[in-house]
């Protein structure tokens, strides 16, 4: 009986654990506490911090420019006091984004707990401190906050190359 017991319980730990979600080692350390399962309302849920201020900022990389049109929330409003900024675009492996590391952090005043990227969008991770440029899903993140629409295709994001300088300037309207 002892051994039916155990047995029950071994396949019971690995069925919870096949069943479990996994996400690649290259995470920061820092977020990979962070992550809550995708929620389909959570985009529906931040719609406010969606809304469009009227400004606009220009991203430079490589012979390529995007207009992004930042949302009307604290932290946008924060990037756009900081610029311009000339930075370092990167790929950041195993996940559709790409990551502009920030020298100051920005404004998490009326942030919520996290958010579900749409894409393509320029958003803020507050924990790994950097802008993120999304090309695909990649679910709730706690510390993530919208910054803006940007006038890209997810492809052209995606394929845009690794250490490449970006510049970060306001665009004027």
């Amino acid at each position: 009986m002892k051994k039916f017991l155990l047995l029950t319980l071994c396949f019971l730990i690995l069925g919870l654990t096949a069943c479990s979600q996994s996400h690649p080692s290259s995470r920061d350390k820092s977020a990979s506490s962070t992550i809550i399962t995708s929620s389909s309302t959570t985009a529906r849920t931040n719609a406010y911090l969606r809304q469009l201020s009227g400004k606009q900022i220009r991203l430079t990389i490589g012979d390529q420019s995007f207009t992004v049109d930042l949302y009307d929330n604290p932290t946008a409003n924060d990037l756009y006091e900081q610029l311009p900024l000339t930075l370092t675009v990167n790929d950041y492996a195993g996940w559709d984004e790409k990551v502009i590391r920030l020298d100051k952090k920005l404004s998490m005043q009326d942030a919520p707990d996290g958010d579900e990227p749409l894409y393509p969008e320029v958003g803020y991770y507050e924990p790994g401190n950097w802008i993120a440029l999304y090309y695909g899903k990649i679910g709730y993140w706690s510390g993530k906050i919208p910054l803006g629409k940007i006038s890209a295709t997810n492809e052209q994001l995606k394929k845009l190359p690794d250490g490449e300088t970006v510049t970060i300037e306001k665009q004027k309207l």
